[in-house]
């Protein structure tokens, strides 16, 4: 009786220690086509990123071939040359102030920018009030000059102009502009930041944006 209780008691640990083999070897073949999984699926995304940046590059370095191609040819160099100078009159013309040339640096203005820029910059109103001041000898009248001093005047001295090139039609700068002015106060140098922006449209070169920016 004794002997088959031992025998039963073998078997069944016998039993016991193949099922863990087996389910062991469940777990790690599980496991194992987990990871395979896992693999294939990180294997499968990192193809499409290569696949996605190789596309991107060429996109770039067409695009770069393209702009290059542009800038180099006749018509590109000369369209550089005039959007480069149309940045260099604004720049210059901006700070420009002489109440008896106001309605003068409007004209001049609309041949380099357009319409919503100039009126920005001179309004008609302040070609009114300039022309009412120029008028009276007085000085003090409220509402009728931008300045109470019609003496006032300011002018440009130099200036640094940072270029970021978007495309052939299209370019955006960031200048800062130093100028000095006269008045019975007294003359003094001033600098101010402009952030502007100059387009090709049919043919056409004009400051087509601007802010001015205030460094804190």
């Amino acid at each position: 009786m004794m002997n088959y209780s031992n025998t039963t008691k073998w078997k069944l640990l016998t039993l016991v220690m193949v099922s863990v083999l087996v389910f062991g070897g469940l777990f790690a073949l599980l496991s194992n086509k987990n990871k395979g999984d896992e693999n294939h699926k990180l294997e499968t995304k990192i193809v499409e990123l290569e696949t996605k940046n190789e596309k991107l590059s060429k996109n770039i370095n067409d695009l770069n071939t393209s702009i290059q191609a542009t800038a180099n040819s006749p018509k590109g160099e000369e369209l550089s040359k005039d959007i480069t100078n149309v940045a260099t009159k604004f720049v210059e013309l901006y700070p420009y102030y002489d109440i008896e040339k106001v309605e003068d640096k409007k004209k001049d203005l609309l041949q380099i920018a357009t319409k919503k820029v100039a009126d920005s910059i001179v309004p008609d109103d302040m070609i009114t009030s300039s022309k009412k001041t120029l008028e009276t000898s007085s000085t003090n009248q409220k509402g009728e000059a931008y300045s109470s001093d019609p003496t006032f005047k300011s002018r440009y001295e130099s200036s640094t102009i940072y270029t970021n090139f978007v495309n052939a039609k299209q370019v955006q700068y960031f200048a800062e502009v130093n100028y000095e002015t006269e008045s019975n106060s007294g003359d003094t140098k001033n600098t101010v930041f402009i952030e502007f922006e100059v387009t090709n449209n049919d043919g056409k070169v004009l400051v087509s944006d601007y802010e001015i920016k205030y460094l804190k």
